[in-house]
């Protein structure tokens, strides 16, 4: 296109050189031609704009990250001239195009179409733009050019991939003894020593004044709960490309460590935060298709963070837990001083930091 450009620069040059020495009627209808050139280019590109039509389309709206669709594109010329030359440009922070380069060079008839079936592969959870971005138009001559976005993108809402965990020593939950976890009742005992978080009525006074220290009642045979995953819930940036990548590698990993406890047999509950902290019992697969769905949709928030979840937990409820595993993008010396305030019975933790390569 530059040396084109350079072309028509120096054509233009010669016009006016010629009409200052020895101006004529030829000379003067080259300079016109000359200078008309560019009009014609913005016209040119203007009809392009306004008779090319693009249609793409997936199999589903609905995709799973990782997985490829099959994607479907479509050009089409309903002018009365030809297109010389269209470039198209996908998104591709999030998605590719497989088999479609950018560079190739689309020409088009008048009333002809161009289709291409090709995969569209979605990297991330999420709701976001995918396909076709943007168009570039050459003039016939080749020296100007147009970019512009379409204007209707195609929008995927996109389900988060499910990695199945073979062994446990694919995580960290070798913390955790398996026997213990299946096993989910306490022995038969009457008394046990005072808690932090204990109800006043469960204190056994006359035990109290024998120990010379705070009893409290033991329910015989109390059920135990299996594993407690805190799902970190806070957005770290407001930048789509950030924050994105973090959400997903949290989400696959907490439908990860569900779906293995249930093929175990064990129970887990995922503690997550909207308006107040919400837990979603995982016994069965039904339990696990209802956590899928509303991780599916969960919209992370600003605001929420694992402070504020520690802060608002039970310390009697978390110590109902064999084991707790956080799953967050950062933990500091503030999580870890509450964390140690409210796991006064010191049941296992395990701290799984989720990190996102550049």
């Amino acid at each position: 296109m530059k040396r084109r450009l350079l072309i028509y620069l120096s054509c233009l040059i010669l016009a006016l050189v010629g009409i200052s020495f020895q101006g004529g009627p030829v000379t003067h209808l080259f300079l016109r031609l000359v200078l008309l050139l560019p009009l014609f280019s913005i016209l040119y590109i203007g009809y392009v704009i306004i008779f090319l039509r693009i249609y793409q389309k997936t199999d589903g709206r609905n995709m799973v990250s990782g997985s490829p669709t099959d994607f479907y594109i479509t050009l089409q010329n309903e002018g009365p001239f030809s297109f010389s030359a269209l470039r198209i440009q996908y998104y591709s922070s999030f998605s590719t195009i497989m088999d479609l380069p950018e560079d190739v060079i689309y020409e088009l008839p008048a009333g002809a179409r161009i289709q291409k079936k090709t995969q569209l592969l979605c990297r991330y959870r999420g709701e976001y733009q995918v396909g076709i971005k943007k168009i570039t138009v050459w003039d016939p001559f080749g020296f100007l050019s147009f970019t512009y976005r379409i204007r209707e993108p195609l929008s995927a809402i996109v389900a988060p991939a499910l990695i199945p965990l073979a062994h446990p020593d694919d995580n960290e939950l070798l913390l955790a003894d398996h026997d213990s976890l299946v096993n989910r009742t306490e022995p038969d005992i009457t008394v046990r020593e005072y808690q932090r978080g204990d109800v006043m009525r469960m204190i056994h006074w006359k035990s109290s004044a024998v120990m010379q220290k705070l009893m409290v009642r033991e329910r015989i045979g109390e059920e135990m709960r299996g594993v407690g995953i805190f799902m970190e819930c806070h957005r770290n940036s407001d930048r789509m490309e950030d924050y994105l990548p973090m959400e997903n590698r949290i989400v696959e990993r907490v439908l990860s460590l569900a779906e293995y406890y249930m093929r175990q047999h064990i129970p887990a509950d995922v503690l997550l935060q909207k308006e107040r902290v919400v837990c979603k019992p995982v016994l069965d697969t039904s339990g696990f298709e209802d956590l899928y769905n509303e991780l599916f949709h969960y919209r992370f928030r600003e605001y929420c963070s694992v402070q504020q979840m520690l802060q608002k937990a039970e310390p009697t409820d978390l110590s109902r837990y064999r084991m707790l595993i956080f799953i967050v993008h950062r933990w500091g010396t503030e999580e870890e001083t509450l964390l140690k305030e409210i796991n006064t019975s010191h049941i296992p933790v395990s701290i799984q930091l989720q990190e996102v390569s550049s």
